[in-house]
């Protein structure tokens, strides 16, 4: 090669460098301005909050919340049946579902479910549906009866009770070595799927019903569902896991979606609490969120320190680590003031009483 082709080649190639070097640049620039625009927060000394009668609140809730993520949901749980039922019935190596892949579509049917039942409200708390799909612990005796029975149908399902079915059934069937193709566990699995997807078809969220409830029954459930998530979900195990030697064991850890699921709920209550847009929230077109209630009233303070403490909530539950207690106990905190700020402010400044709620544990 003469000299002039080599000088070509060398110029070639350092041209081609500095276009690199230019596109990784302009990459840059473009995704932290992306990360600026997502984190920036929404600007509420501009927006112009209305006066929100409480049928406005409890009517977006049902429209734009609960009908939205039991649509969600059944999306999921037809998925589900459909990967168990091709999971159960094909007995060959050569499976295109495997139980990885079958653990992965529960996962994310499950995440749906706890997005939705984090605030328990309307034909949820009216047909006890969570004691129906999510009752636990598992009585493992009456799942093993329930499996011997091989029940099939509505009307069938219908004589097993919530201990025996429902979600728990299932993902402890799903967690056992036993669970193969073409056995009587694996069929059971299906039935209960079948089940949970029946009773999830019949919560019918009509606007005009405005969830059938006040002001002050859908307060009180929002504190409890910060309870629930406080200290069912949370400090208990954190507690258990301090007391007991050994491995530390936490809620959904054989699936691996213990942080994820803890995520699922608090989005469940966030959205029923902070403005999420760069608008006004209207009625018909999506949620009021209790902080634009408390704006549209007037209480503009306790809407800001409303979002104060829950956006201390979300940024602990971003930075949850199962490996790290501390963590752990950081979320626990910020969300028993969140509650408590609830019980006290709020609830002085709304004029409703705080009483127990379906979601309230020991």
């Amino acid at each position: 090669m003469n000299p002039q082709h080599q000088h070509e080649l060398k110029t070639g190639l350092l041209r081609g460098l500095v276009w690199i070097a230019l596109a990784l640049v302009l990459l840059l620039v473009l995704n932290l301005a992306n990360s600026a625009v997502a984190a920036k927060p929404v600007d509420r000394s501009t927006m112009l909050f209305p006066y929100y009668e409480v049928s406005d609140v409890l009517s977006s809730v049902a429209t734009h919340h609960y009908a939205s993520d039991t649509a969600q949901l059944r999306i999921q749980l037809e998925q589900l049946s459909a990967a168990t039922a091709h999971y159960c019935k094909i007995d060959t190596k050569a499976k295109s579902i495997d139980k990885q892949q079958l653990k992965a579509q529960y996962a994310k049917a499950y995440l749906a479910w706890l997005e939705l039942s984090a605030v328990v409200m309307g034909p949820m708390l009216d047909g006890n549906t969570v004691r129906q799909i999510d009752f636990r612990p598992l009585r493992l005796n009456l799942l093993e009866r329930a499996i011997k029975k091989q029940p099939q149908g509505a009307q069938a399902m219908a004589l097993i009770g919530g201990p025996a079915k429902g979600f728990p059934a299932f993902e402890y069937l799903l967690t056992q070595d036993d669970f193969k193709a073409v056995t009587p566990q694996c069929n059971y699995a299906h039935e209960v799927v079948l089940d949970i997807a029946r009773t999830v078809a019949d919560l019918k969220w009509d606007e005009a019903q405005a969830l059938g409830a006040n002001m002050q029954l859908y307060f009180n459930q929002l504190i409890g569902a910060t309870h629930t998530l406080a200290w069912e979900r949370m400090e208990k195990p954190l507690l258990k896991n301090k007391d007991e030697a050994g491995v530390a064991h936490w809620p959904f850890m054989e699936l691996q979606i213990t942080q994820k699921a803890w995520a699922a709920q608090w989005q469940g209550i966030e959205h029923l609490l902070l403005v999420n847009s760069q608008t006004v929230p209207q009625a018909n077109a999506q949620v009021v969120p209790l902080e634009a209630y408390l704006r549209g009233l007037g209480k503009i303070d306790l809407a800001d320190t409303l979002v104060r403490h829950s956006s201390a909530v979300a940024t602990a539950m971003r930075n949850n680590d199962i490996a790290t207690s501390a963590s752990v106990e950081r979320s626990v905190k910020s969300l028993k003031v969140l509650k408590g700020f609830l019980e006290s402010e709020v609830a002085t400044g709304l004029k409703v009483s705080v009483q127990f709620s379906s979601s309230d544990g020991d």
